[in-house]
């Protein structure tokens, strides 16, 4: 009897690019090792697919990884078996991930080998093992980096430069900065021109005009930066620099100073002057996810608004006061409502018919498992990654957002979808796609809150994420 045939792909990763450049590498040894290992259980029908999935360069420390990202959709298509990796800690260091990663095989049916470790993950004693190794490796992993960190702040308190962007007017000889005198000069002219002008939106414009461009970094991985016109941000960062800086604190820096002490102090002097305040560097800390998607029950748009009470700060969306007529304003909690558009959307764009609704009837199963896996990816994104990423999946995907009395309507934009999907086509005839969050009306006092319900009718209200929203009169 012919043994069925099981599909055995190879995962290799390594944590730095130190070698990669080599004939040879690190990734090539895993490799060769798992593809011997594949090799000897050909008699148990395994077989090894074409495709490679290498992870060069990346932590397993998280699970933004490209080849991780494509080799879970493989899984989840049901293209692949078995998956083989020379040790467990190559596929992941954290045990949050590999609870992901274990529940996208256990759904496909998919397993893994560790060629170097043998246990067996389908018995309690088995999972016990794997458990207790993934432990090992994320503390081995959180000690390392405890490790780094120390040293890099026992460097930089010596004012040792320990890499990054470098800085204008520096270039780097044996790990060091020298001054580049040319670039020196042109920090030298900003610093002047600024005590001149005296703002620096004004600096701005006459750099602009004088056709003046930032310092182009160049990178190992990826496009180099810079070589751009000079731009408000860029200039504050510049005219601030001066030492090596670590968590907010300024230590001297052993390379020579390109800026005279007494231009320096000027400058600072003239920053202190024209400091606004807080407020605008607070805002910036607390970024809005859904800036100008957000609408109000009379379909006025609402932009973001913060206030001050005693020692607390909180964050708003509002009606823009040039839109407020008759009607009163709208106010709703900035984070109540971002907390609820983001629950709700990653419970529904991780369903498999929300990728048919996409995808439309017409795709076959394994193009709607590939998205499945992806949305699921995108879910745990909007759940729990950086505000950063949040707000960048959110403004691609969602069109608008509108406040009802009685619930939530949000409007999916489902070419912005097909995109983070990498779908290369959407099937779906509808150009959005719609979805509504149920609400249940309470009142605390003066205020009105939404308490967020099950999307079955007969349902009770359960413990969601709540929405305060009331009106105002326009002052």
């Amino acid at each position: 009897m012919t043994a069925k045939i099981l599909r055995c792909a190879i995962y290799t990763r390594k944590s730095t690019e130190d070698g990669l450049e080599q004939e040879f590498n690190s990734l090539d040894a895993q490799f060769e090792a798992c593809a011997a290992y594949a090799l000897s259980q050909q008699h148990k029908g395994w077989a090894l697919v074409d495709e490679r999935y290498d992870d060069g360069g990346f932590s397993g420390g998280n699970m933004d990884r490209p080849s991780l990202t494509r080799l879970l959709a493989d899984i989840a298509a049901g293209t692949i078996d078995i998956v083989l990796l020379y040790k467990i800690d190559r596929l992941t260091r954290s045990q949050t991930d590999f609870a992901r990663i274990v529940e996208v095989m256990d759904e496909a049916g998919a397993s893994f080998v560790s060629i170097t470790q043998s246990f067996n993950n389908t018995t309690s004693m088995g999972r016990l093992t794997l458990n207790m190794l993934l432990s090992f490796a994320q503390f081995e992993r959180e000690v390392t980096g405890e490790r780094i960190r120390d040293k890099i702040a026992a460097s930089k308190k010596k004012g040792l430069w320990m890499g990054g962007p470098v800085p204008l007017g520096y270039e780097i000889r044996d790990r060091k900065l020298h001054v580049k005198e040319d670039e020196a000069r042109q920090v030298r002219h900003i610093m002047r021109r600024y005590l001149a002008l005296g703002t620096v939106p004004l600096l701005v414009k006459e750099l602009e005009d004088e056709g003046y461009r930032t310092k182009v970094q160049k990178r190992t991985r990826g496009p180099h930066k810079g070589g751009c016109l000079y731009r408000r941000g860029t200039l504050y960062h510049l005219l601030y620099r001066g030492m090596i800086l670590h968590k907010g604190k300024a230590y001297p820096g052993e390379h020579e100073a390109i800026v005279a002490r007494d231009l320096w102090d000027e400058v600072q002097a003239l920053l202190r002057q024209n400091a606004c305040g807080t407020s605008r560097r607070r805002k910036h800390r607390e970024t809005s996810l859904l800036v100008g998607k957000v609408f109000d029950g009379e379909g006025r748009a609402m932009t973001p608004s913060s206030v001050q009470r005693n020692a607390g700060h909180y964050r708003y969306y509002v009606t823009r006061p040039e839109e407020i007529g008759s009607s009163p304003a709208w106010r709703v909690g900035a984070n109540d409502l971002e907390a609820i558009v983001c629950w709700f959307l990653a419970r529904q764009i991780g369903k498999a018919r929300f990728a048919q609704e996409l995808l439309g009837t017409d795709c076959d199963a394994k193009e709607i498992a590939r998205v499945v896996a992806k949305a699921d990816i995108a879910a745990s994104q909007i759940r729990s990654g950086t505000a950063q990423k949040r707000r960048s999946l959110l403004l691609s995907i969602v069109n608008r957002i509108d406040l009802q009395e009685d619930r939530l309507e949000i409007r999916i934009d489902a070419v912005g979808l097909a995109a983070e999907f990498n779908v290369d086509s959407v099937c779906s005839r509808a150009k959005f796609i719609r979805l509504a969050i149920p609400v249940a009306r309470t009142r605390f006092g003066h205020e009105l809150r939404l308490i967020v319900r099950d999307e079955a009718p007969a349902s009770r209200p359960v413990s969601k994420p709540n929405l305060a929203l009331r009106s105002r009169r326009a002052v």
